[in-house]
């Protein structure tokens, strides 16, 4: 029997799952998939603070979603996104992926797709035409899902210490 996913708005109650996720996204997946020589490059010097705060602003946020996917009632995965508005731009209203995070136990099931669609779907009610995500240049697997599900790679970013 295959499980099913429930994804919903997460909300306080969630906060020891989320910033779970956020510590394996940001530092146990990070460490995964960035070379160990460029970690200087992205590190803070308390990365558990910069966590919390980062929750703490993603909860916060009038124009941010912060959505939990559930298998059979335990948490897999979560994905959030805020709403940017430029109005110098041709498409002003823009959807911007934040965090997209699996277990690994649950990754190639559909989760993080269901996911990201349930987040552009709110984007698309809030007026967005445009969404943006970005990961990191060596993450392979998220490459892969981001062109997967018709993302465009635009941007490239350089750093170099000096």
């Amino acid at each position: 029997m295959v499980p099913t996913i429930r994804v919903r708005e997460a909300d306080e109650s969630d906060r020891d799952v989320l910033i779970g996720f956020h510590r394996n996204l940001y530092q146990s997946h990070r460490d995964e998939v960035v070379d160990k020589d460029d970690l200087p490059l992205i590190d803070y010097q308390d990365y558990e603070r910069v966590l919390q705060d980062d929750l703490n602003a993603l909860l916060k946020a009038q124009r941010t979603h912060v959505l939990v996917a559930e298998s059979d009632g335990v948490s897999v995965g979560y994905i959030t996104g805020r709403i940017t508005v430029d109005h110098r731009r041709v498409l002003p209203r823009r959807g911007v992926v934040e965090d997209w995070y699996v277990v690994p136990e649950s990754r190639g099931a559909g989760v993080g797709a269901l996911l990201l669609a349930k987040l552009e779907k709110r984007f698309a009610e809030a007026g967005c035409e445009v969404i943006e995500s970005a990961t990191w240049s060596a993450n392979e697997g998220a490459r892969r899902a981001h062109d997967a599900l018709g993302f465009r790679e635009i941007r490239v970013v350089y750093r170099k210490r000096i």
